[in-house]
């Protein structure tokens, strides 16, 4: 990717914001997109896509181009995996050994803290579309009691009320694809697990990625299993 000129990873005036990973069905070899600020989390962007690149890679071989591109119930396992894997080798990023303890801390914070956002986010978007005639004071105070149902009761808000009743609108899970957003749960489930075992299963790193990640017409319980991980949220918890 690097000889091909792959990466577009620094800021620049008039570039589009965000980052992603661009799968290119011809060379096999994707595309990464960044904005770089000096900040930890250009380290997680980067890997984060660059688990999604892996993925690009393994599929690539499938006959069909729609099969190269891997479905959203499975794509973002490989890159929220990849942010645990890599971690071991994050010194190239943060030399300083304290710079590197606190990004491991605030990444694995980062894993845990996802959930109760998520639990608030699927709730809401339940009550919002079976309650379609709601009005705009309804709204804010199911989302106010939604919202104080999984979160934090101790963060002082004063001067941000505003941005605190409307703070769901940043999911964009909610307009684009309804419902989906659970299945960020079992995506960050299997990424902790992943994590966890990382030490175990670093020898066999390439044959658990290529495992799942190179099977696109599979079902998703099958791809799991062939990750060696159960479709299953008991099991995985």
């Amino acid at each position: 990717m690097k000889k091909m000129d792959r990466f577009d990873l620094e800021s620049r005036i008039g570039k589009a914001p965000g980052g992603y990973n661009c799968p290119l069905a011809e060379t096999g070899a994707p595309f990464i997109f960044m904005n770089a600020a000096g900040q930890m989390h250009d380290v997680t962007t980067m890997v984060h896509e660059g688990g999604h690149a892996v993925h690009s890679f393994l599929s690539h071989h499938l006959e069909l181009s729609a099969f190269k591109e891997y479905p959203m119930e499975i794509a973002e396992v490989a890159s929220m995996a990849m942010e645990l894997f890599s971690m071991e080798n994050w010194e190239i990023y943060f030399q300083n050994p304290d710079d590197l303890r606190r990004a491991k801390i605030q990444q694995l914070e980062r894993v845990i803290t996802i959930f109760p956002w998520i639990a608030t986010i699927d709730k809401f978007q339940h009550w919002v579309y079976e309650n379609p005639n709601h009005n705009l004071e309804q709204r804010t105070e199911n989302w106010f009691r939604i919202y104080n149902e999984f979160n934090s009761k101790s963060i002082d808000w004063s001067g941000l009320e505003t941005y605190q009743k409307n703070i769901w609108q940043k999911q964009l899970h909610l307009f684009e694809v309804p419902f989906y957003y659970m299945n960020m749960v079992l995506r960050s489930l299997v990424r902790l697990v992943c994590g966890c075992n990382s030490k175990k299963v670093r020898k066999s790193f390439r044959s658990l990625y290529s495992g799942a990640f190179s099977r696109g017409t599979k079902t998703l319980p099958e791809l799991y299993e062939a990750a060696g991980l159960k479709f299953d949220f008991q099991q995985i918890i």
